[in-house]
């Protein structure tokens, strides 16, 4: 775990006091129950993201609902409130129709988004949107008359150079996919056709652009196993595989979801098969294909199975993420995982009433710091929810209160005292400098796995110093 140390500003009697990194407890709110009001206000996305546009709101897309039941976009604020901006009229108007993908806002302020069909050929199509949803069609995909590709599934991503990118499931020249940019004004370029070969086909995902400029993702199967592959391309077509899934009998398989680069510089994604328990893995890839499996799902009892989105590391350094399937309630799952392995379960959906189900998108973390995130199914109507993943709990858990006895016979008394979090384990540690490339264990200060309420810690001064400095590390 990645240590941080957040100051107090405390300081009796030559002592510092400092608290170092924790997870806290997590708390998750249904914000949105989709199927009641306000009327119309689409139901069950899908493969959908939410975005936090530069307003504040979150936006995102269902598959069905809306007017016309063929899908809608909207937003919503951290507090629940919904807004419908756009119901999608379907292709006999040759208009877009069930979009499963979520939204990009561009750098001019719009909306860029993809419906998997719809459009004069129901191919699917391209469209930008007003922050008032004032919604124009961009690209209509033409399929094989035009080798535009068909069908996408994912959301677009704005490269450094301006341009769109994004990939469709179908279509292309030999008909198992692409990879494509786009201006602003829809002129779409086709840089990479999937043949079903080595290269893979069928991706599912969009693609992510890494810092070296090349655009990463993945493909749900083809390559030379069958069962997917990790690639990345550059904005002129170059392609390069980069991992050929169900290599060993343990290698994943299928992924889903697309690809992430941590702030360690790899790239993290999942992938819905395979592993050592047939259900799926995290796993961590360079950029020149070196993979190593972080997780293999389906190993404990009520464990996470199939994740179908992929991840997002969170300011905390965590990589999070959910599971279609499993879990304690059998309905998915939330979990976090360290860059280099140590999975964490953080919520088991159809934990309540009223709680979503089968998630199938990855989270997004707001300007608060929280997390948000959509249930294909599940709430009240069993249409789906949004819901949000808070941080810090509301209890105020952790807050430090200092007490100083004085030096009563040559004997330190300070008692240390603060309400704990059930799980958590706490080690109070003491450095005699700053900064400190030190940090020592402090003789019987600790406490593991507390069960909640107040903790407390006296007279943990044993030697008399000029100065000494305290830090408690509080971990899951």
């Amino acid at each position: 775990m990645k240590t941080r140390l957040f100051c107090l500003s405390v300081l009796l009697a030559s002592l510092g006091l400092m608290l170092a990194d924790r997870a806290p407890a997590q708390s998750l709110t249904v914000l949105h129950q989709f199927g009641g009001v306000p009327a119309n206000d689409g139901s069950q996305p899908i493969w959908m993201h939410l975005i936090q546009a530069t307003d504040g709101n979150f936006y995102g897309t269902t598959e069905y609902g809306g007017t016309s039941n063929v899908g809608s976009v909207f937003k919503i604020t951290s507090a629940g409130s919904l807004t419908v901006l756009y119901s999608f009229k379907g292709g006999a108007v040759n208009d877009g129709e069930f979009p499963e993908a979520g939204l990009v806002q561009g750098s001019d302020g719009n909306f860029y988004g993809t419906t998997y069909e719809g459009g004069t050929n129901y191919y699917g199509t391209v469209f930008k949107m007003t922050p008032a949803g004032v919604l124009t069609n961009l690209h209509i995909f033409q399929g094989p008359a035009t080798h535009d590709g068909r069908w996408p599934f994912s959301p677009l991503i704005q490269g450094t150079n301006g341009l769109f990118y994004g990939t469709t499931s179908a279509g292309g020249t030999p008909g198992y996919g692409t990879v494509f940019q786009m201006d602003s004004a829809g002129n779409l370029t086709v840089i990479h056709s999937f043949t079903n070969g080595p290269d893979g086909s069928t991706p599912y995902a969009g693609v992510f652009q890494g810092s070296d400029g090349y655009f990463y993702g993945t493909t749900q199967s083809g390559g030379s196993n069958g069962v997917g592959i990790a690639y990345k391309v550059s904005s002129g077509g170059a392609f390069t595989p980069l991992h050929q899934f169900g290599a060993t009998s343990t290698d994943g398989q299928n992924p889903i979801g697309g690809i992430v680069q941590g702030y360690t510089g790899d790239y993290f994604g999942t992938t819905y098969g395979g592993g050592s328990n047939g259900y799926g893995t995290v796993f961590r890839i360079t950029s020149t294909g070196v993979l190593t499996n972080l997780y293999h799902f389906g190993g404990p009892a009520n464990d996470g199975l199939n994740p179908k989105a992929g991840l997002l590391q969170g300011s905390d350094s965590y990589l999070y993420g959910i599971t279609f399937l499993g879990g304690t309630n059998g309905a998915g799952a939330l979990f976090k995982i360290g860059p280099t392995g140590g999975l964490i379960y953080v919520h088991a959906f159809g934990a309540f009433i009223g709680d979503g189900v089968y998630p199938e998108n990855a989270l997004v973390e707001g300007y608060d710091g929280n997390y948000y995130g959509t249930t294909y199914q599940g709430g009240t109507n069993g249409l789906g929810v949004v819901y949000k993943l808070a941080y810090p709990p509301p209890q105020n858990a952790n807050k430090l209160n200092i007490t100083d006895s004085g030096n009563a016979g040559g004997t330190n008394h300070f008692v240390l005292s603060l309400a704990s979090v059930a799980g958590e384990n706490y080690q109070l540690e003491f450095a005699d400098a700053l900064p400190a490339t030190v940090w020592s264990n402090v003789p019987g200060g600790v406490v593991s796995n507390a069960i909640g309420g107040p903790l407390s810690f006296s007279n943990f001064v044993s030697v008399t110093a000029p100065q000494r400095f305290y830090r408690l590390q509080i971990t899951p």
